[in-house]
């Protein structure tokens, strides 16, 4: 137990030094911790087992809960250490007297439970409930009928009775190898019937009396009972609403996905113009490298793109879409500084939008400066690419470790769970 307590401090100063004074060392801290649990854990195991300690006694089970199993090590002074050995405990014996109070009493449990869901003995009209253990399971019974007409043998009305039939029924009652035997009577009687209840009834005997009639090829369904018209009609299934239910389910359906589809499309979108962002920066910045202006170098990164779709050499990319968008609306008579704003926000991302400013300040301004600005703003992007890249592996990472934790905890209340059930008992 001790070296678990020692792992768990020395976890838990790694996991305190990883997190202050170590960066980017995220899944070191969180893997840290997952073992200081895990030790913690351990150490409470061991504390579990030391303290079951020897056992010089065992508490009986009482009458009626049954044989106890219990498992032992034992350790014999010169001639075994844990040896093992398994021993069944029966439960607390009664005295004689004790045993014939509990069948009395076992006698008046019966006829109040045996009645079940009936009144009284003498107007039984639905199954009778017949326990096969009374007095919390200290007396065991065994059931028998006079006549099986009526009842089952598991107390159940197997046929109602036309008129009020007297049955007798035996109980034999066995409490610790004392029996005794219990024999009372109950009076089944017609259950009172409704209205409709009888109409059915009445139905059923004309169709009874049909089927009794020989070289007939088919039965005529009564129409008429006690001057009432009958209707028959077989049962069917609504499909009309089942057809609407479905039909509202799936159109619910078409808005969620298109909706879901939308959203998807967005996140796309957004994801492959940062990707393509730093591409764009820097092929800015050589080309005025070069001594082009920025508007001749927007076109040619434009065309360049353009060319290259169109002959299946790359495909669709929605940055240089814009990019192209911005020189048809300057062919179309835009201003040109309206349409580089337009750019921005279009592209909606602010990495997109401050490009924008800076190409309207340098086009407005003829500010100078310019390539060194897009050489830092390329620098910046590929750092924030290089974030975005540790960041979706940090949040993998993370996502392994809910079902890494749910697998050590399992582990672990494998070992921890039988040593507590046996120290409860």
């Amino acid at each position: 137990m001790y070296w678990n307590i020692a792992g768990m401090a020395v976890c838990l100063i790694a996991a305190r030094y990883l997190k202050c004074k170590v960066s980017g060392s995220q899944k070191a801290y969180k893997a840290s911790l997952i073992l200081a649990a895990a030790f913690l854990l351990a150490a409470a195991s061991a504390w579990m087992e030391q303290t079951e300690g020897e056992e010089k006694k065992i508490v009986r089970s009482e009458p009626g809960e049954g044989i106890q199993e219990k498992e032992f090590q034992i350790d014999a002074q010169g001639e075994f250490e844990n040896y093992p050995l398994k021993l069944e405990i029966e439960e607390r014996k009664l005295t004689k007297t004790q045993r014939k109070e509990c069948l009395e009493s076992a006698k008046q449990e019966l006829d109040i439970a045996i009645l079940g869901d009936n009144t009284s003995k003498d107007q039984v009209t639905g199954s009778l409930y017949l326990p096969q253990y009374l007095q919390e399971g200290a007396v065991e019974a065994v059931y028998s009928f006079s006549d099986y007409d009526i009842f089952g043998a598991d107390g159940t009305m197997e046929q109602e009775p036309e008129q009020p039939v007297l049955l007798e029924i035996t109980a034999e009652l066995c409490c610790q190898g004392e029996t005794c035997l219990y024999q009372f009577s109950v009076q089944a009687v017609p259950r009172e019937k409704s209205a409709a209840e009888k109409l059915v009834q009445q139905l059923k005997m004309l169709i009874t009396e049909q089927n009794q009639l020989e070289d007939v090829d088919y039965i005529e369904l009564p129409q008429q009972v006690n001057g009432k018209k009958i209707v028959w009609k077989e049962p069917t299934i609504n499909r009309s609403l089942i057809i609407v239910l479905m039909g509202a389910v799936l159109s619910v359906g078409i808005f969620v996905r298109e909706k879901e589809e939308k959203k998807r499309s967005k996140t796309e979108r957004e994801k492959q113009m940062m990707l393509d962002y730093p591409d764009i920066v820097s092929k800015l910045s050589l080309l005025l490298g070069a001594g082009m202006n920025i508007s001749l170098a927007w076109e040619k990164i434009a065309l360049t793109y353009h060319r290259k779709q169109q002959e299946g050499e790359i495909k669709l990319h929605y940055a240089y879409e814009e990019m192209l968008t911005v020189l048809y609306e300057i062919r179309d008579g835009v201003g040109e500084l309206q349409a580089y704003e337009n750019f921005g926000r279009r592209c909606q991302l602010s990495a997109y939008r401050k490009l924008s400013s800076l190409i309207v300040q340098n086009v407005r301004k003829g500010a100078k400066g310019m390539q060194k600005l897009l050489e830092e703003e390329e620098w910046e992007a590929y750092e924030q690419r290089k974030a975005q890249a540790r960041q979706s592996g940090e949040e993998a990472s993370t996502k392994l470790l809910l079902p890494m934790g749910i697998m050590l905890v399992i582990v672990l209340a494998i070992m921890i769970i039988p040593a507590g059930i046996s120290l409860n008992l």
